[in-house]
């Protein structure tokens, strides 16, 4: 065993690890991630809005309530969740022009300001003209909702690094106004952002303009078709989701921040699919994605299971000294205490089951999520205890409570060897320290 995990780790550091380490360094995945991450108060708000005004049986039983609530709580989710791009675009675009060393102000003016040039300001609908229904007819001077949701996210994660990427070439090239040492800051930064904003608005109006040329239209139609919309295809699928799953917990064993990493890379594509969840779940549609942002309630059982495993089955005292410090935080899907205080990464004996158990856990719940039917739709904050987390992410389907029930079970069992294993070797030590 030994022998095979210097092997693997030998291999790891030669080929894995370089990439891992560029992937959390590299500033634009950084942004990126900052982006996905900076909304995620918009969508908890968005998302308890959608519960509150989708109370299930409520329509039955209190309709007068029901219709109360929808007519009061759902136009916060418009102007939360539908233009949920704009917020990615000043969450990322305030993390990128910090890497990049220009005011985070500009950074978010230029970035918004060139979301803004590509995004067309008509759209064709019905409207009502006196008194009578005109078919698909074209509304100007309206920013169309649609570009600003879920089909918008790549696109604005797009303008923002490309605009702030310009703006900062320019100013650190010295292509600024300078104004004298006596003009106060708040006069002189503005003059110096005024070329690289133009070199940046100049260049997406120049897009704008290209891509009008072309089949698509828009610069969300082009983004969606070429990259939104393959890349969803890509991450729905739950082998991809297991591949991520088993990179993070191989990074993590050799002590690097794997979930860091792997989101990076998920993150952005399971925010788009749940916000295309939301949205037709608002409008009373068929969920077209399975594995979202909120599909991660399902795997956060994997630790707890062990934790749990490490209490009822320590005999050692560290074993036990661990436990009870590990098991609150892990009822609230805190689980530094455990990882840290064992401590995982390089403990050879923890080795197997860190790597495949939350594996074999993530197979089963989604097993039971397709068997149920159980499929989160909203984003449940990431505190909330198990099964009342299952409970209302998936809006209160009741067999979402089996589902963290079952892989607790699953966890527990293929766990129990393995902490007898190392509470025996905790056993042997403190034997050798008392003689």
């Amino acid at each position: 065993m030994n022998n095979f995990m210097k092997k693997l780790e030998k291999f790891l550091n030669k080929h894995l690890m370089p990439v891992a380490d560029a992937i959390n360094s590299n500033k634009v995945m950084t942004a990126i991630k900052d982006g996905m991450m900076g909304t995620l108060p918009i969508t908890l708000f968005a998302s308890i809005i959608l519960i509150l005004t989708n109370f299930p049986f409520l329509d039955k039983y209190a309709p007068a309530t029901d219709l109360w609530l929808k007519t009061k709580l759902i136009p916060a989710y418009p102007v939360t969740m539908g233009i949920l791009a704009v917020f990615i675009i000043f969450a990322a675009a305030n993390s990128y022009a910090k890497l990049k060393k220009i005011e985070p102000l500009f950074g978010i003016i230029v970035a918004f300001a060139s979301f803004l040039i590509v995004t067309p300001l008509s759209t064709v609908t019905d409207v009502v003209v006196d008194g009578q229904i005109v078919k698909n007819a074209v509304v100007s001077g309206v920013i169309p909702t649609a570009n600003l949701g879920a089909n918008g996210v790549f696109t604005a994660l797009f303008v923002t690094v490309i605009s702030i990427s310009i703006y900062a070439y320019l100013q650190h090239k010295n292509f600024v106004i300078k104004m004298p040492e006596s003009v106060p800051d708040n006069v002189a930064k503005p003059f110096l952002s005024v070329i690289p904003l133009v070199g940046s608005l100049s260049f997406f109006l120049l897009v704008r303009n290209l891509i009008e040329l072309t089949s698509f239209g828009t610069l969300q139609n082009a983004v969606y078709t070429i990259l939104t919309k393959p890349l969803l295809g890509f991450g729905n699928n739950i082998w991809v989701f297991l591949f991520l799953l088993f990179l993070a917990q191989i990074l993590w064993f050799f002590g690097i921040h794997g979930t860091n990493v792997t989101l990076s890379i998920w993150q952005p594509i399971a925010t788009v699919a749940m916000v295309a969840n939301l949205d037709a779940f608002n409008a009373g549609q068929p969920l077209p994605y399975l594995l979202t942002d909120a599909f991660t309630v399902y795997t956060g059982q994997a630790k707890l299971s062990e934790i749990v495993a490490l209490v009822a089955l320590g005999k050692s005292k560290q074993a036990k000294a661990i436990g009870k410090v590990a098991l609150i935080p892990a009822l609230f899907n805190i689980h530094e205490p455990f990882v840290f205080g064992l401590p995982v990464m390089f403990n050879t004996t923890l080795f197997i089951p860190w790597i495949f158990v939350e594996l074999i856990q993530t197979g089963v719940a989604y097993g039971l999520m397709l068997l149920t039917g159980a499929v989160p739709i909203i984003q449940a904050p990431w505190t909330t205890p198990p099964i009342l987390q299952q409970l209302i992410a998936t809006n209160f389907n009741p067999w979402s409570a089996l589902i963290p029930i079952a892989t607790f079970t699953v966890g527990f069992v293929l766990w129990a060897p393995f902490i007898k294993l190392l509470d025996k070797q905790y056993l042997e030590q403190e034997k050798e320290e008392i003689a």
